[in-house]
């Protein structure tokens, strides 16, 4: 009887036992979940590799769409529970282990052999050497050599099977979509969360602390002109949205000036974008639905909220999208306040998901706080 294949990583002072999925440290387990498992098993197997984002995702969310955030969730729960030099960031692109990587691969020679074979033999060496065995005995040892080849057969078709797959991540794009998740958390640098740069002036990097529980949780943009992140959404993505309810999601603050969030859901498919803004008009701030940009403002909808510029303590705006009816609902903190939104086609520019601030009226500058930006359709 044959035991069990296995393989054992060890990145000292870690080790990843994969067949029963534990991950130790000095003899001592580390507790991970399944998706943050799976997430240091793909860089282990790069052996120091970088692993780009996307590889990552299609490897650990293999049929879901879902934003760089929950990769880079998992990133930090591992630095913490590693140790934060062990994985290292490619910025705006990806991730690598920084510690060396060896595997101990665990074939067990079947005891029908009649002998063990040392431990530098592998398997096929074994099966050679038992084919110069007497004649009386060739009979039995050429049956488990046969045993032994078609093993080896299908433990290489299965490494195979699995590293073409690693080596176009690409295939899992094309599973159906069940859901999408698409969001920006927190003090985490968008850029690493999937985001690229709308525009390449202003003042991006800005992260602000919470004072009630000193952490940072807060990601702040300051332009003279305008200035924002956004993440395209693929044509299979599109199309999802536009048949499924979604929603799109902003907790955040405007100091002054103006600021939005937005989701561009494709002129290429004759959708609309869908704008959720925040002016300050004076001493007064307000809650805009946009109706068009140019050549100049005009809203669908404007309810003037003082919470808007309350950054210690940001509100939570959304906008609900029935695919049925083809609006949006605008809801503050889970009160509706507006409905029968149809969006508008203005400078659609094929940015999907986007945040950002702007100059708004006489202001020479704005400036907005995004806590959480967060678009989600199933």
């Amino acid at each position: 009887m044959t035991d069990t294949l296995a393989s054992t990583f060890v990145f000292p002072p870690f080790r990843i036992d994969v067949p029963r999925r534990l991950v130790s440290r000095d003899g001592q387990p580390v507790s991970l979940t399944a998706k943050e498992f799976d997430t240091l098993l793909a860089l282990v197997e790069a052996r120091g590799k970088a692993v780009g984002k996307e590889a990552l995702i299609a490897r650990v969310w293999p049929n879901s769409y879902v934003g760089d955030g929950s990769l880079a969730r998992n990133i930090s729960v591992l630095r913490k529970a590693l140790g934060e030099d062990v994985i290292e960031t490619l910025p705006r692109w990806g991730y690598r282990l920084a510690l060396p990587v060896t595997s101990v691969p665990a074939i067990a020679v079947p005891s029908a052999l009649g002998a063990t074979a040392t431990p530098d033999a592998t398997p096929i060496q074994t099966a050679i050497v038992a084919g110069y065995a007497p004649w009386w005995k060739r009979r039995a040892v050429s049956g488990s050599a046969l045993a032994v080849v078609v093993l080896i057969v299908i433990v290489a078709s299965r490494f195979f099977t699995i590293h073409t797959a690693k080596a176009h991540p690409s295939a899992a794009s094309t599973a159906p979509i069940h859901s999408i998740l698409i969001q920006k958390q927190g003090a985490i640098d968008p850029l690493d969360e999937g985001f690229k740069l709308a525009w390449p002036d202003g003042h991006y990097i800005h992260v602000v602390r919470n004072r009630e529980n000193n952490g940072f949780d807060g990601w702040k943009l300051v332009t003279n002109n305008q200035n924002a992140y956004y993440r395209a959404l693929s044509s299979a993505e599109k199309e999802f949205a536009l048949q499924s309810d979604w929603r799109l999601t902003c907790v955040c603050a405007l100091e002054r000036g103006g600021g939005s969030a937005v989701i561009d859901l494709g002129a290429d498919k004759g959708a609309p974008r869908f704008d959720m803004a925040f002016v300050q008009e004076g001493k007064k701030y307000f809650v805009v639905l946009t109706k068009q940009i140019s050549p100049d403002y005009q809203f669908e909808r404007k309810i003037e909220f003082p919470g808007v510029a309350d950054v210690n303590h940001p509100h939570t705006y959304e906008l609900r999208y029935d695919h049925l009816t083809r609006t949006a609902s605008l809801w503050i903190d889970g009160q509706q306040m507006a409905s029968g939104y149809h969006g508008y086609h203005q400078f659609q520019e094929d940015f999907g998901l986007t945040f950002g601030a702007a100059t708004y009226l006489n202001a020479t500058t704005s400036s907005i706080v995004f806590r959480t930006v967060r678009f989600e359709a199933r």
